[in-house]
């Protein structure tokens, strides 16, 4: 009788056991599953992240100072110099500001703005951001030393499916430089950098 009894709960054992084993498999697959897709949906966004600020940076250096081709010179940057210079190649010239931007402003901010697809209100995002928008917390912050560009995007991305106890989104950033190109196959000047506006890139 009492062989019965422990084989009865020998199986019952068993097949508590196989319940367990069964349910943390189970919790198991989800979360490889989650992290899978996260992973996957992150890595897509990165790259356009990057891709867009690349573009940013492209599209503000773009954005030539007509002085520069027009070859108007003007007093260097350095006090106390009486030598005459060429204005940067970039336009960082305080009279085609618009507002707070200057023109690179303008054009870096909108290209990387359309490119990473930021919305102006995360909840429409068929609306996306323009140049005159807060570009906190995610946009782009681009400066200039009248040669070179620099373009930060930051992107806050929803995560498809998320690991219970972990963040729901996660903030993506794309850093990025760009020269003005200028001129013809055979470069005949070279650009002699300012000070950066409206402020030095980190680090």
């Amino acid at each position: 009788m009492s062989s019965r009894r422990e084989r009865v709960a020998h199986r019952r054992q068993r097949g508590q056991t196989l319940i367990v084993f069964a349910l943390g498999f189970a919790l198991f697959l989800f979360s490889l599953t989650c992290l899978v897709a996260d992973s996957a949906y992150l890595y897509v966004w990165s790259g356009r992240v990057q891709d867009a600020a690349q573009l940013g940076a492209q599209s503000g250096a773009d954005s030539v100072d007509p002085s520069y081709l027009y070859g108007v010179t003007g007093p260097c940057p350095n006090p106390g110099s009486s030598a005459v210079c060429t204005p940067p190649i970039v336009d960082i010239s305080a009279q085609d500001r618009d507002g707070t931007l200057y023109a690179f402003q303008r054009s870096c901010i909108q290209t990387a703005d359309q490119s990473a697809q930021i919305p102006r209100d995360p909840a429409d995002p068929l609306v996306l951001k323009t140049v005159n928008d807060p570009q906190v917390p995610e946009g782009a912050l681009c400066a200039s030393d009248g040669c070179h560009v620099y373009a930060e995007v930051s992107r806050v991305v929803q995560l498809p499916v998320p690991l219970p106890g972990f963040p729901s989104a996660i903030t993506v950033r794309g850093v990025a430089y760009a020269a003005a190109v200028v001129g013809t196959n055979v470069a005949t000047s070279t650009c002699t950098g300012v000070t950066w506006v409206p402020a030095a890139p980190p680090g």
